[in-house]
């Protein structure tokens, strides 16, 4: 027989759902910068999304590298032990940050790098005592393996040019170096468009209560 939920377990539930939805929205909304770059990179900022696309593909290696930390952070209860944890991750991941943005010459990178962990980090925050980390730990391998896969997919097969033709790659990236990111850097803004794109959905997913028994 079901019995109706308490308030505290509705409220959890609600901020449950505002960290997926807040975490799924940044996603969404990264893929689509990323695919506006690739197909038509002068409509974002004059060009310079396609140099901060590819900026922002790389900083990902931190959201990833982060996941670890998360995924002990969520095991904590929820109170001051989780809040010091993620304060603690917040300040060095935002260090990070900053010395990738300077790398870029671009606080746009920045921005975008809080927007995506924000979200992740919300979600942890309000994670209902009990979930289980099991969750977040397929959320992380699920994310690594999208990343590495689309990676290699897109560096072995042809991706479409888009509108990243050579004229307007000299126009919107004149100093662009000889990696092949820099060279082709539609395959970074291809790579960037899916991967954030799946990565929504697999954030969106509830996170389940550890089982009791």
């Amino acid at each position: 027989m079901e019995t109706p939920g308490t308030p505290g377990e509705a409220q959890g539930s609600l901020g449950d759902l505002a960290g997926r939805l807040w975490a799924a929205v940044s996603c969404w909304f990264m893929a689509s910068l990323f695919f506006l770059s690739w197909w038509w990179p002068r409509s974002i900022d004059h060009g310079r999304w396609v140099k901060l696309g590819v900026g922002i593909l790389a900083i990902e290696f931190l959201v990833i590298h982060s996941s670890a930390f998360l995924i002990s952070a969520s095991a904590a209860k929820p109170g001051s032990g989780r809040t010091r944890s993620l304060v603690g991750l917040g300040a060095l991941y935002v260090v990070f940050g900053i010395a990738i943005a300077l790398a870029f010459h671009s606080w746009e990178i920045l921005a975008s790098f809080l927007a995506v962990m924000s979200g992740r980090f919300w979600t942890v925050w309000t994670a209902p005592e009990g979930a289980s980390t099991a969750m977040f730990r397929f959320r992380a391998a699920a994310g690594t393996v999208l990343y590495l896969v689309l990676v290699f997919l897109t560096i072995l097969l042809p991706v479409p040019q888009g509108g990243i033709t050579p004229e307007v790659l000299r126009e919107v990236w004149p100093n662009a170096g000889s990696g092949l990111w820099q060279r082709h850097p539609e395959t970074a803004l291809a790579t960037g468009a899916v991967y954030f794109l799946v990565l929504g959905l697999i954030e969106a997913r509830p996170l389940k209560p550890s089982s009791a028994g």
